[in-house]
């Protein structure tokens, strides 16, 4: 009895598997005892056994088990829903046909809803035992087989629903076994495509990656080619002064191989050797001072200084300005000549907050509450261009870019009110606005017609003509100022620049320049250009036809060490500054020298190293010191 009872447990667990709709195997037909006759013996004894009573009892639970709980009469077709409760097959089809929505039924006796798959009712599965037990209620007439009742015959029906529950079950078990195994294989197939799409998408993610790797690669060659250019830049400049100090020392060692008794005046001579001694000296001391280190974090070549100084602004300790001269555009070469010579200029202002200044110029405009224009100053080290009031050395305005990288040159464009600067590293023109905003780029690396290389100088020309010291190409181009197309250049030009130019109809002349570093434009539209590798000053027209030249190399006055910067005055006379001799050149207008002024050293009136020159209308001087890393204004 215990087998059967637990037989009977094993097959509820197993209805909890949820049947799909696949068609299941008929039940089986279950041989059934035929009733005695009415009246026998048998059902005479029957009537008086406690057993006889017991199993009447048993029968009465049986058949309130075939009761449908829908119309409440013996199940017909019973089909078993999810939650095991079992209905008649035609009470749950009018169920559904009264709802709305029928892609699910519910169970009238717990609630459940049950998904359908198909609307056809007949696919849901039989309830095994309940068949039977129907069948065994209502016998075949063809199993009409009487069974003797015994005692025991309550245990023999027991035993005979157990069985055939058991063999029913155990068919329906092994299709049950049969489709796991398909559901296997196609939970197999699944989780095999899964993973090709996983594999897929991780191919996608890796592409990603070595993509994003390869921009930060490029950006950071870039980068590092840039630091490249500073550091040799860097470089370039300390060979070329210690260049400079060389010839300077061997110079003095020649003059001192000399015998000094055959001089005329051997005082003389042996004092200014003493101070030509005492100039290089100094010069050899304040060599190399700085200490160049590479910052990982910015990733920035800095410049340090071993005794650095705080930013001043000196003024003359005279509370007085300046007496006014009497000189105009139009006065005579003579007198402007004589005011160059007798005139004993001072300095009106000491300014030094950046370091290595280079380009200066005075804004053709006025700013917004000053009276007088703005001096602008080109700082090579910061990467900034600073308007400042020059009655007080007060910075007005900082104008920069992040793509800014070594400002060198500037000018103005009146009309438009446009600052042009040129960059020395990034081989291009940067235009800005009268605010400071960066409103175009011209001009790109390369050597042909409207590319540069290391470009210094810049002047602007009327009309839409911008003249650039294309320095690392030895020559001087003309360009537009709204877009750097070239109109013209002259220089040392290639076979191929002169064929690609004819080609594109520039204008191309053959001109002898070896690095040209400044350039400025005269009231008649003729070019002065600063020749630094030949030590020459070259005048042109604006078509590239040579006008005048004059200039020697040398360190006596009117000569040239390392001449770098040039400026023109109302006037027209011409203002060199020499960065090897340290002094402010000045010449009449056809090439003839007039006086030399400034000398060596830090202090204020004194150069190291002159990288910036300007002229005022007023005819006061603007000298820019890139050693000292100072701006002097003289007056």
């Amino acid at each position: 009895m215990n087998q059967e009872r637990t037989m009977s447990r094993g097959i509820r667990s197993s209805r909890l598997i949820s049947y799909d709709d696949t068609a299941r195997s008929p039940p089986m037909a279950v041989p059934m005892r035929n009733r005695h006759p009415e009246g026998s013996s048998a059902s005479f004894r029957n009537s008086y056994d406690p057993g006889s009573r017991k199993e009447h009892s048993m029968s009465k639970n049986i058949e309130q088990l075939l009761i449908c709980g829908l119309c409440e009469l013996r199940l017909t077709v019973p089909k078993m829903l999810n939650c095991q409760h079992t209905f008649c097959l035609e009470c749950l089809e009018e169920c559904l046909h009264k709802q709305t929505d029928r892609s699910f039924i519910g169970c009238i006796t717990c609630g459940t809803k049950q998904l359908l798959k198909d609307p056809d009712l007949t696919v849901l599965p039989s309830n095994l035992h309940i068949d039977n037990m129907l069948q065994m209620m209502h016998p075949a007439p063809s199993l009409s087989t009487s069974l003797i009742r015994s005692p025991v015959g309550s245990y023999q029906l027991e035993n005979m629903l157990c069985a055939i529950c058991w063999l029913g079950h155990v068919d329906e078990l092994a299709r049950q076994v049969g489709q796991l195994e398909g559901q296997l294989k196609s939970a197999i197939e699944k989780l095999d495509h899964k993973l090709i799409d996983y594999k897929s998408r991780f191919s996608e993610i890796n592409d990603e990656i070595t993509a994003c790797f390869r921009d930060k690669m490029l950006a950071l060659q870039r980068q590092q080619t840039e630091l490249l250019d500073s550091s040799q830049g860097i470089l370039n400049d300390a060979v070329c002064s210690h260049e400079l100090v060389r010839e300077k020392i061997d110079q003095l060692l020649a003059s001192i191989g000399r015998p000094i008794g055959g001089a005329l005046d051997p005082v003389q001579l042996y004092l200014k050797m003493h101070k030509d001694m005492s100039v290089i000296l100094e010069e050899v001391s304040l060599w190399g001072r700085e200490r160049i280190l590479f910052n990982r974090e910015k990733l920035k070549v800095e410049t340090i200084f071993d005794a650095p100084t705080a930013p001043t602004v000196k003024r003359s300790s005279s509370a007085k300005a300046a007496p006014k001269h009497q000189l105009h555009p139009n006065s005579s070469e003579t007198t402007v000549a004589q005011f160059y010579k007798s005139h004993i200029y001072k300095p009106r202002l000491l300014w030094n907050h950046c370091q290595r200044p280079t380009g200066v110029g005075f804004a053709p405009w006025n700013h917004d509450g000053l009276e007088k224009p703005l001096l602008y100053v080109a700082g090579s080290e910061c990467r900034i261009v600073f308007a400042i009031d020059k009655t007080n050395g007060h910075i007005v305005q900082k104008i920069t870019h992040d793509e800014l990288s070594y400002p060198q040159g500037i000018t103005f464009d009146p009309e438009r009110k446009e600052l042009f600067v040129s960059d020395k590293w990034k081989h291009c023109i940067f235009v800005f606005s009268q605010e400071g905003q960066l409103l175009r780029k011209l001009c790109t690396k390369g050597d042909q017609a409207g590319q540069l290389r290391s470009p210094e100088g810049i002047a602007f020309c009327t009309g839409d003509c911008l003249f650039v010291c294309d320095t690392g190409n030895d020559r001087i181009q003309c360009l537009s100022t709204t877009d750097g197309k070239a109109h013209a250049q002259f220089g040392r030009l290639t076979k191929d620049q002169l064929i690609k130019a004819s080609q594109t109809k520039i204008s191309s002349r053959m001109v002898d320049l070896k690095n040209p570093t400044d350039i400025a434009v005269q009231k008649n539209a003729s070019v002065l250009v600063l020749d630094a590798g030949n030590r020459r000053v070259k005048l042109f027209n604006k078509y590239g036809e040579q006008l005048l030249e004059f200039g020697q190399t040398g360190t006596i006055n009117g000569q040239f060490q390392y001449p770098e910067v040039i400026g023109v005055d109302p006037a027209g006379f011409i203002l060199v500054g020499d960065g090897g001799n340290a002094k402010i050149l000045v010449y009449r207008p056809n090439g003839q020298f007039v006086t030399a002024l400034g000398s060596r050293g830090d202090s204020a009136g004194k150069f190291n190293w002159i990288s910036g020159l300007c002229v005022s209308k007023d005819w006061e001087i603007v000298i820019s010191d890139y050693k000292n890393h100072a701006v002097q204004l003289i007056s």
